[in-house]
């Protein structure tokens, strides 16, 4: 790259304010419009995971596309069991109490006995997380509909809107249009046809229990009567019936894995949530109710409106308990959005593409005419088909969007869509990797509004946090375990039974306050900063205070794990508890050398930044194994699980950032040599992680790897076809671990969100990275470090880096960098270099103006 640069108005010019032409970069429109952010398939759902989401932050639904019956499986964010409640601390603590059990641990630690320490940390457990709840199924069927012909359905990323279009029986043409509305805050179903039709009736089910089953909104009933509701039904325009319903989240669930036989218990306090569904014909009968059943005859269309409230404030967690009142709010979003039906789906689209649209992603390559589930057999089997690449980073990007809006609570292990009364894991938050893969590709993918829910819970978090540091550990500051939830519990999960290779690890919040680094790093706003700093500060305090002497006088953690890993003891048994573990130091050093940095813009005192410089200090680095890998113990000790799932020993790679080929060679050589060692499959939000590490280790072949492990298909039959008369080397059939199913949504299995939303942000790193400072503040912007052979030409805009830059604009050709356009929020000085090992050219941004960098 050489120094011929200029800016918008002189060799940059086409560029409007934003930098960006009105065209696609080579002149087309794009990948963004219309059909390339397109997920089609050509049969409806057949089971939850082959349905598309849809949401607003608050609402998700799963979209089934079925025409004769079809089910739209609805959740509200707010829905989760249990009620908040101060967990007892270390309930199984002898009677010297959580200070005796871990002094007894690190003395047994001290003197080599594994086994007694994880006995005295298994008396320091304190229970369990709550579990996310599904609310309702709303179910229509259209009894005329017969057998449907040329089905086709698709779930539109640049609208938000999942379609179903196909001939009925009789020749008509069908279609269905789905979407969760932020600005209306409702749930609008669609159906039309150009003929009839027919009897299409209209109902909820839900896994609860119902309070009030649903019944039709009235305005007088006895007081006793059963499903009487309260709210005025004048608001409701004529020939529109409306359904009411209320039920209550159960008071406890316990994680599916214990196989507790009495898991779900109604016994307590619990969520109050209401639904109000309206169904509107355009027929001249209207629509008529009947014992919960909303009946319409002989319309051409039919319109289902669905809102949903609870009892469950956000903002401090609390429930009020008010059963009218929940009612009443869903009724009053409900009828709101009817008295402007005809205008939610352009609010809804305006509102949606003003955050997707930001970035825009094309590698050159036009999409087979093919559904996915084809589309992703014949990439395993080896066609190209980049543009399958194209979908799963948008589709982390739409994700986001759909499940995570100011005012909600943060993504969970299934975002906001979930079937499951007693889902896989409780489906919380589970913050030794999962909740903060969640937020990977939101600052990056320019949507930091997004990222509102999560810094906004880590607050609520630490204020708990500080109880669980104080009466568990004798510390300062705030803790958080392996498992969290809305009620922001924060011990070491666990009834002295679960493995301390997750319960014992008393670094959730610090790896979640690097959430707040990360979006000061991203936006430079100081006070958000400010705002959310007693999230570091706490964080911190504890770290200072949960650090201990070694015997070579640097500073250490005990007990320590390494996030669900193992290893074995000289005796073949499998242990998991040590000390100073690698992952614990490095996440220790990286979160106190942001202390250190941003002191200054956060207002900190001298006092701190004098401790945190004094621990500094004496914090070991990683070191290199024998055997060539980066080691993950503070000793050399067999691995129980060598292709084990969690890498959280390369947090220096990613999402840390003091590991890379050129700041730290050696040690980047030996996280490359781990991950090939790990082997490669693995379970999908594992593989994500994987790609990220392995850009951010410039190896485009790993990520090639990754890409295409990712987007295999996991579903039994798409499996199938794909080994179907194919082998490995060893003559056996291909193991596949993780990948997607045929939606697209990422498989653990089961269904994780994290791996969709991971693999975006993998994507962006292999494309662009920015997170290299030298000692004059002069930030590095490196283009295409990582990028596969396999996406030789392409575009992306609008990605946002670190230092508040912007890049506007990135084309490619060859694999060699072709046109190049940065901005900056704020005037800075980058040095930009392009492709893996090419010298850097020193740029002046100045603010708001685009800068052209030709190469």
């Amino acid at each position: 790259m050489n120094d011929a640069v200029g800016r918008a108005g002189d060799d940059a010019t086409g560029l409007d304010e934003t930098g960006l032409d009105e065209t696609g970069l080579d002149g087309s429109e794009g990948d963004a419009r219309p059909g390339g952010l397109e997920l089609r398939l050509d049969a409806p759902a057949r089971t939850w995971t082959d349905a598309f989401p849809v949401g607003n932050g608050r609402v998700g639904a799963m979209v089934f596309g079925g025409t004769s019956s079809e089910r739209v499986q609805v959740n509200d964010d707010t829905c989760w069991s249990g009620a908040p409640v101060a967990h007892p601390i270390a309930p199984l603590a002898g009677p010297g109490g959580p200070a005796s059990e871990l002094a007894a641990a690190r003395g047994a630690l001290a003197d080599g006995d594994v086994r007694a320490a994880e006995g005295h940390v298994a008396r320091l457990q304190s229970g369990y997380t709550q579990a996310n709840q599904p609310l309702v199924d709303l179910l229509l069927t259209q009894r005329s509909a017969g057998e449907p012909r040329e089905y086709r359905r698709t779930l539109d990323l640049a609208d938000a809107r999942a379609t179903s279009v196909w001939t009925a029986a009789d020749g008509a043409a069908c279609r269905q249009d789905v979407l969760v509305s932020h600005p209306d805050g409702v749930l609008l179903l669609d159906r039309r046809t150009d003929g009839s039709t027919g009897d299409v009736d209209v109902a909820l089910t839900s896994p609860h229990p119902w309070l009030r089953p649903p019944a039709a909104l009235r305005t007088a009933a006895p007081a006793d009567a059963p499903g009487a509701a309260t709210p005025d039904a004048a608001a409701v325009p004529a020939g529109v019936a409306v359904l009411t319903a209320l039920v209550r989240m159960p008071a406890r669930v316990l994680p599916d894995y214990l196989n507790d036989a009495h898991a779900v218990s109604y016994d307590g306090p619990g969520v109050l949530a209401a639904v109000a569904v309206a169904v509107v014909p355009d027929g001249p009968a209207g629509a008529s109710a009947d014992d919960g059943t909303v009946h319409v005859a002989g319309a051409s269309r039919v319109r289902v409106v669905l809102a949903t409230a609870t009892d469950h404030v956000v903002g401090d967690a609390h429930l009020h308990g008010d059963a009218d009142r929940v009612v009443a709010e869903a009724v009053a979003v409900l009828t709101s959005a009817l008295a402007d039906l005809d205008g939610v789906p352009d609010r809804h689209v305006t509102d949606h593409r003003a955050l997707m649209g930001r970035v825009d992603l094309g590698l050159a390559a036009t999409p087979p005419d093919a559904p996915l589930d084809a589309r992703l057999v014949a990439h395993a089997r080896g066609a190209a088909d980049p543009h399958l690449a194209v979908l799963a980073f948008q589709l982390g990007r739409y994700l986001t969007v759909a499940g995570s809006r100011p005012g909600t609570l943060p993504l969970h292990l299934q975002g906001v869509w979930n079937p499951h009364v007693t889902p896989p894991w409780n489906a919380n938050y589970t913050i030794n990797i999962n909740t903060e893969m969640n937020y990977w590709p939101t600052l990056v993918g320019d949507l930091a509004e997004c990222h509102e829910p999560l810094l906004a819970w880590l607050d609520r978090l630490a204020a708990a946090g500080e109880r669980t540091a104080r009466e568990l550990y004798g510390a300062r500051g705030w803790v958080a375990h392996h498992n969290s939830d809305p009620w922001c519990f924060t011990g070491p999960v666990g009834a002295g039974r679960d493995s301390a290779s997750w319960s014992t690890w008393p670094f959730g919040g610090v790896w979640l306050a690097r959430h707040v680094v990360d979006h000061h790093d991203w936006t430079g706003d100081d006070d958000a900063l400010r705002r959310h700093w007693p999230v570091v500060r706490g964080a911190a305090l504890f770290l200072l205070d949960w650090l201990v002497p070694q015997p070579d006088g640097s500073l250490g953690t005990a007990p320590s794990t390494s996030p669900e890993n193992q290893y074995l003891l000289p005796d073949g048994s499998v242990a998991s508890v040590g000390t100073s573990t690698t992952s614990d130091l490095a996440m220790a050093r990286d979160l106190l050398g942001h202390v250190r940095r941003l002191a200054p813009a956060a207002g900190e005192d001298e006092a701190l930044v004098a401790a945190v410089d004094a621990a500094l200090d004496r914090l070991p680095a990683e070191r290199v194994a024998p055997d060539g890998r980066l080691a993950e113990w503070s000793t050399d000790v067999p691995d129980a699980e060598p292709e084990h799932r969690h890498q959280s020993h390369l947090y220096g790679v990613f999402p840390g950032t003091s590991i890379d080929p050129d700041q730290a060679p050696d040690l980047a050589a030996a996280a490359r040599r781990t991950l090939d060692a790990r082997g490669p499959d693995s379970t999908g939000w594992s593989l994500a992680w994987r790609l990220a590490l392995r850009a951010r280790l410039r190896d485009p072949g790993g990520v090639t790897d990754l890409v295409h492990a990712f987007l295999h298909p996991v579903d039994a039959d798409l499996a199938a076809a794909v080994t179907t008369g194919g082998t490995d080397a060893d003559g056996a059939a291909p193991r596949h671990v993780g990948g997607v199913y045929r939606s697209l949504l990422c498989a653990h299995p089961p269904f994780q969100i994290d791996g969709n939303l991971g693999f975006t942000a993998g994507v962006a790193e292999a494309l662009v990275q920015a997170h290299r400072v030298d000692a004059d503040g002069v930030r590095e912007v490196h283009l295409l470090p990582a990028l596969p052979d396999a996406w030789p030409d392409g575009h992306v805009r609008g990605l946002r880096l670190r230092g508040g830059l912007r890049l506007a604009e990135l084309v490619w050709r060859d694999g060699r960098v072709t046109r190049a356009v940065l901005s900056a929020a704020r005037p800075a000085v980058v040095v930009v270099r392009a492709g893996a090992d090419a010298p850097g050219t020193r740029l002046d941004l100045p603010a708001a103006t685009p800068v052209r960098v030709t190469p």
